[in-house]
């Protein structure tokens, strides 16, 4: 393999010329001796030592993301843009799966520091006790998150209370009276503000709210067959917004189940707007979230707020409804 040397020697320049050429330094160099570098760089295919070239400019060029669930087609796409943000900025991106928990949120901060990672973009999951935050603020000016937070890093947030109120609306609209809604877990901000909307709705609307048409999920279509199933089987619903789609997928399957027809006997209404919605059978009626900008946003930020340039640290996206088979 060839070394900064060999391309000093076939160039015939200093290895600090070298370094210059490879390193985008301030530092003139010839244009004639430029062309000369690279030609022997790429002659001998040389590739530079990526430590010591970070060691060299005190960065890695490496950023690290936290997400709870990377089978979660809404992680995937954001993970997505914040990838392909990062590949335009010459960025490489580390993924680390938590699964939501608490000791591993901790585990794999602390393993993106050891890697020296030039800063960290938190999505999803919660921020939540004295030792997630703390490690994350030991990582000082170098972290932006993804989400509603009581944190003060910099964050791109979602009108998530916005998008469920008109999820609702949309509902009442339609003429349904009885709406269920399957939320997401406690302790999430997320499912808080979705559920936050959902009441907003309701009262807007003059309709009384009732706790017994609230399930609690954890965002799996698992969760949202099962508690479907028992929203179908007691409070009967005649519509129902799920905090996901992936419940939402659940809340269709057992409305099968029942024998009940979607739409018809039962509206259902996701969020998110992942891909595999449309292929849904009835297509998925669904709160859009652009999860591509978020993420390309998410890096951008970090990108900016990594360089001192200044920025907005607070970057809010609106919700789109779109209506599809599931409740027309």
């Amino acid at each position: 393999m060839a070394n900064i040397q060999d391309v000093a020697l076939r160039a015939k320049v200093s290895i600090a010329t070298v370094s210059r050429v490879v390193n985008q330094s301030e530092h003139k160099v010839n244009p004639v001796t430029r062309e000369k570098v690279l030609k022997a760089i790429q002659e001998l295919d040389y590739r530079p030592n990526a430590l010591a070239k970070g060691l060299l400019m005190k960065k890695t060029m490496t950023i690290g993301i936290i997400i709870p669930n990377i089978s979660n087609p809404y992680y995937a796409e954001i993970v997505r843009g914040i990838q392909d943000e990062a590949d335009r900025a010459g960025y490489t991106a580390m993924i680390h799966n938590t699964d939501g928990k608490q000791e591993r949120i901790v585990r794999h901060i602390y393993l993106l520091r050891e890697k020296s990672v030039d800063g960290v973009i938190f999505s999803g999951g919660i921020i939540n006790g004295y030792e997630t935050l703390s490690s994350l603020r030991e990582l000082k000016e170098r972290v932006v998150v993804v989400g509603r937070h009581a944190v003060d890093f910099p964050a791109v947030m979602v009108d998530n209370m916005g998008g469920a109120t008109q999820a609702v609306q949309h509902l009442i609209d339609l003429g349904h009276r009885r709406i269920g809604c399957i939320a997401g877990p406690e302790g999430s901000t997320t499912a808080a503000d979705r559920l936050t909307g959902y009441r907003n709705a309701l009262a807007q609307n003059g309709m009384a709210f009732k706790p017994q048409l609230v399930k609690r999920g954890n965002w799996s279509p698992e969760s949202g067959y099962l508690l479907a199933g028992e929203l179908l089987a007691g409070e009967q619903p005649t519509a129902i917004l799920c905090a996901n789609d992936q419940m939402a997928f659940g809340a269709i399957k057992a409305a099968r189940e029942a024998e009940k027809n979607v739409p018809r006997e039962l509206a259902v209404v996701g969020f998110d707007n992942v891909p595999t919605g449309s292929y849904f059978d009835p297509p998925l009626t669904t709160v859009e979230i652009p999860m591509y900008e978020i993420g390309v946003a998410a890096m951008r930020m970090l990108i900016n707020l990594l360089s001192g340039e200044p920025f907005d640290k607070l970057r809010l996206f609106n919700t789109k409804l779109l209506i599809k088979g599931s409740t027309t």
